[in-house]
């Protein structure tokens, strides 16, 4: 049974000032070697958790106001729920029926949050290339992504807690090989390979999505925001 993020109970908080961040980790952890995609994805889920599992500790850090919403966070974060502007990786099990196939690991820009959904950009349906160009544009301001990246979750479909990234591991996180397409049929699972997901995408990739990007701090009940320009 899947695990999800934060529950490895390990000390400590991860931070991006003068130490390796999470992604330089799991490349260091490599050592240069081809590693499998469960490897990388096994991987990050251990050295993401940052947290012993104290909700307390959660609920206290997510009513903490944010000074500046504008000014993104500079440390990883594990979060119950999720916040329009932030990007995250977390485990999912998908409802299968209208679905040709879907990423049991996910790396998703969220476009918006309710009590018990929400919609995002999930960023392992483009090819490497075009993910960092999509990325760039986000960093900037710009949302511009495929339609065919953008989805709907389930919150009670979510396995674990959030891992809520920091900007300045945005451009490696979306390196890592971790997304893992499934189709599932009944009690019967079969991976999907990324090259033919990419291959979907690119079928209808300028059927787009453009917004500008609005970032919500985790803080009051009408939370903060701004819209970057």
């Amino acid at each position: 049974m899947a695990q999800g993020f934060g529950n490895t109970q390990v000390t400590g908080k991860a931070s991006t000032s003068g130490e390796q961040t999470l992604f330089e980790k799991v490349t260091l952890k490599a050592g240069g070697d081809k590693k499998s995609l469960s490897w990388y994805r096994s991987t990050i889920k251990t050295l993401s958790t940052t947290y012993n599992k104290n909700f307390e500790r959660y609920i206290k850090d997510e009513k903490k106001d944010r000074s500046d919403p504008s000014v993104d966070q500079d440390s990883n974060e594990l979060r119950r729920y999720v916040m329009q502007g932030h990007m995250y990786m977390f485990e999912y099990k998908a409802k299968m029926q209208y679905l040709p196939y879907y990423d049991k690991f996910p790396l998703v820009y969220v476009i918006k949050s309710e009590r018990s959904q929400f919609w995002g950009l999930n960023l392992h349906y483009l090819p490497i290339k075009k993910r960092i160009a999509a990325t760039n544009k986000l960093i900037s301001g710009r949302i511009d992504f495929p339609k065919n990246c953008l989805h709907k979750y389930l919150h009670s479909h979510v396995q674990g807690l959030y891992l809520d990234l920091a900007l300045t591991e945005w451009d490696s996180a979306i390196l890592l090989p971790s997304e893992h397409f499934v189709k599932s049929t009944q009690k019967l699972e079969f991976n999907i390979a990324r090259e033919d997901v990419w291959k979907d995408t690119n079928e209808t990739f300028y059927d787009k999505f453009r917004a500008q990007r609005v970032v919500k701090g985790y803080g009051t009940k009408a939370s903060k925001e701004m819209a970057l320009s």
